[in-house]
């Protein structure tokens, strides 16, 4: 499938040739833990979730090449590519190490899209920086910025998460709301005309986690059923169909979910009994389910149970079994399955040299975990530094992350 055809029909006039986006969602509480890490020239003192009910907020977001991570006492660091000011330091330069963002502090929650972060205060308002072209900061402008700036239409939120070009944020009342580019109707406002402030979703309510990519978002209801609205062409949208939606409704095949997350074209969802079901494009192998075929319902992924987390990539998907393992399946160019191989798979298998995982997030193409001594490790596409080692090398296996 053509990405940057995709783009063109998405009205996206920046030049890219790599494909965007990647998010998690994970089963973990909406309370936090300090957690200290160790030596002074590491990510340390990482915001770890604790384990339990469904998870709203994350820590660590990756997106097309930079990655962004959240400190205990509420500052945040970025690394990676930085044309349009996404990683919020008041510059356009990249960094191959994390460095602390301007305009922000007492954070909760950060998550990246493919050129733009935001950020969700601990008072329930909305900050964000980057590339702005289509109104995905909610700035009420489409003026790109290199730090951080306030949200408008947005309060009282619980969960921020950055879709391609449009940044999406769940409300403590369970509404949810979005900015930015709409033209599959991903906003969900039922319509298909972009917004430059955030604007409420029709068709979902008592929403516990939500997640976006491509241009596509789905929404976790608060009895365990998936609903989402956007793109649907691969079946993303998983509701037996290919037609695409611009008011939320309910996906068919999935029950009892307990997290989500979104991929480029498909849409993933761990249940309470630990499994794995995913949706939609599937050329890859990123559905897991040993196949490249396409599916418009849930399907089961194989090699993969006990999980306690899941994250997805624009091709790839990681799961977090309950025992601190890390299991990875689907498209694998750069090594971010980290199996110290670049060959794809189509059923998850297990990562190597990482154990003690605490959260796994991804990236388009890299993939990061927060360990449970609170520090980073990352694999995958690097060539901006997006993994944070000080290196513009790829890897296939996990390195540790450096910063201040």
């Amino acid at each position: 499938m053509d990405r940057r055809k995709f783009l063109k029909f998405a009205g996206i006039s920046a030049a890219v040739t790599e494909v965007l986006g990647g998010h998690l969602q994970q089963a973990y509480g909406a309370t936090w833990q300090k957690l200290s890490g160790t030596g002074s020239t590491t990510i340390s003192k990482t915001r770890l979730p604790l384990r339990g009910s469904r998870r709203r907020n994350r820590p660590i977001g990756g997106g097309q090449a930079h990655s962004v991570a959240l400190r205990s006492d509420g500052a945040v660091f970025a690394c990676g590519y930085n044309l349009y000011g996404q990683l919020g330091d008041n510059t356009t330069t990249s960094r191959l190490t994390y460095i602390q963002v301007t305009g922000i502090s007492n954070a909760i929650a950060v998550d990246c899209g493919p050129y733009h972060t935001v950020a969700l205060r601990s008072d329930g308002l909305v900050f964000t920086s980057g590339y702005n072209l289509a109104g995905a900061l909610g700035d009420n402008s489409t003026t790109d910025r290199s730090t951080f700036v306030q949200a408008t239409g947005i309060s009282n939120a619980v969960s921020v998460v950055c879709g391609n070009y449009d940044t999406l944020a769940l409300r403590s009342d369970g509404l949810v709301f979005g900015c930015g580019t709409n033209v599959y109707g991903q906003l969900g406002d039922n319509s298909v005309t972009n917004r430059s402030t955030f604007v409420q979703a029709i068709g979902i309510s008592n929403a516990v986690a939500i997640d976006a990519e491509g241009a596509h978002t789905v929404a976790l209801r608060s009895d365990g059923l998936v609903f989402t609205c956007g793109h649907d062409f691969y079946g993303q949208l998983g509701n037996n169909s290919t037609t695409s939606r611009s008011t939320f409704i309910q996906a068919t095949g999935i029950s009892n979910a307990i997290a989500v997350a979104s991929g480029f074209y498909y849409t993933v969802a761990l249940r309470s009994d630990g499994l794995v079901y995913a949706c939609g494009a599937n050329d890859y192998g990123q559905l897991g389910d040993n196949s490249v075929t396409n599916r418009s319902t849930f399907v089961q992924a194989i090699g993969i149970s006990n999980a306690i987390a899941i994250a997805s990539g624009n091709s790839h998907v990681v799961a977090l079994r309950s025992d601190g393992l890390v299991f990875s399946c689907g498209l694998n160019m750069y090594g971010q399955l980290g199996i110290n191989s670049t060959v794809s798979k189509s059923t998850f298998v297990q990562a190597t040299g990482i154990s003690n995982a605490a959260a796994v997030f991804c990236g388009s193409e890299h993939t990061i975990v927060l360990r449970s001594d609170g520090l980073v490790f990352s694999c995958g596409y690097n060539i901006a530094g997006g993994m944070g080692d000080n290196s513009t090398t790829s890897r296939s296996t996990f390195v540790q992350a450096f910063g201040p």
